[in-house]
């Protein structure tokens, strides 16, 4: 389906950590109508590689505890379970930014690496599109931290079985929607127990 509209107006309304555009539109509604001026608040979103690592050898898969803002205004805890992820810098394949966020977060070496799938976490809001990678990697036992300090980053790293990291999304520890997406790819398309 091409779906026809008409930006009339982006006007840029928040530059910070996160930038704010409001975008003026009409499109073209299903009954071939157009609709009426519509304003919208759209953060615009940068590209993300995001990444499952794991050690297919040891059946070892690398997990990061981190600090999240957003959730300081409601009752769960800020500190949640996720993948590897990172913003692609400009001109930086996906690949190669998938390799140096693994490395960057977990300190882990990736040995191979298999794109897997790319998607909008939130086109209702956002601009963002997410690249999911499978990264092959030798674990370590326990845990490290890690992270950039220009990023006033505080990683917690840990090192899971595969039944640990299946026993926390039946416990619904993992509460993060790009996490959640990956690892329900990951058991139901390549994990064979």
């Amino acid at each position: 389906m091409s779906v026809k509209y008409n930006i009339t107006n982006k006007k840029k309304i928040h530059d910070g950590f996160f930038k704010l555009h409001e975008l003026t539109f009409t499109h073209q509604k299903h009954n071939g109508t157009w609709s009426s001026e519509i304003k919208r608040e759209i953060f615009s979103g940068a590209h993300v590689a995001t990444v499952i690592p794991y050690d297919p050898i040891n059946k070892k898969m690398i997990l990061l505890e981190q600090f999240r803002p957003g959730l300081l205004n409601r009752k769960d805890d800020p500190i949640i379970i996720e993948i590897v992820a990172g913003i692609i810098d400009e001109g930086e394949l996906p690949e190669d930014a998938a390799q140096r966020e693994c490395l960057e977060e977990t300190g882990c070496s990736v040995k191979k690496i298999q794109n897997i799938l790319s998607y909008y976490p939130a086109p209702g809001s956002s601009e963002s599109f997410y690249h999911l990678f499978l990264a092959e990697i030798e674990s370590f036992s326990g845990k490290r931290i890690v992270g950039e300090k220009d990023e006033n980053e505080d990683i917690l790293v840990a090192s899971y079985s595969i039944d640990e990291v299946r026993n926390l999304m039946k416990r619904k520890k993992i509460i993060n929607g790009l996490t959640l997406i990956a690892l329900q790819w990951f058991f139901l398309e390549y994990y064979k127990d």
